[in-house]
């Protein structure tokens, strides 16, 4: 009976290893790289619905000294009115990307610069760090589903 459970829980175990999805981690990193790389285009470019496709419908932005900007208009309201922000523009390094197991859900970190005008048309450098939190969709892309940032240091007073 011990050898007929030790050969049953083999066979069952083995099975169970062989269902497991086989993920090529790297390239699942490569794509959720890119979701930043995509992110940075759009806003550059003004793209609001390039923007806003990259996140997922129930996504969260958490940006600095603000509330949460919670799902898919909200979001889109928010980046409409950051990037048309005269001399808006952003520039990002990815620094690090993980990637799960079964490879549904990932992160990436880095850093960034934005210049924006100031009230006298002077551009404006800030620098800080960001996080996103990526779910993969049923349809093999990335999307974002947290996004937090906060600046290097606190904003300038006025």
């Amino acid at each position: 009976m011990k050898k007929l459970f030790a050969v049953l829980t083999t066979v069952l175990v083995l099975a169970a290893s062989g269902c497991a999805p086989t993920v090529d981690v790297e390239a699942e990193r490569a794509a959720l790289r890119d979701v930043a790389v995509q992110w940075a285009e759009a806003a550059n470019e003004k793209d609001i619905p390039g923007i806003v496709a990259l996140y997922t419908a129930g996504a969260s932005l958490l940006p600095p000294n603000a509330a949460i900007v919670p799902g898919a208009e909200a979001i889109r309201a928010m980046w409409a009115e950051t990037v048309e922000s005269p001399g808006y523009a952003v520039t990002i390094e990815t620094m690090e990307t993980e990637v799960s197991r079964t490879g549904d859900l990932g992160y990436s970190r880095g850093t960034y610069e934005v210049t924006v005008d100031d009230p006298e048309g002077n551009p404006v450098t800030d620098s800080g760090k960001w996080v996103v939190v990526c779910k993969k969709q049923t349809d093999g892309s990335w999307k974002i589903v947290i996004d937090i940032w906060n600046f290097d240091q606190a904003p300038a007073s006025e």
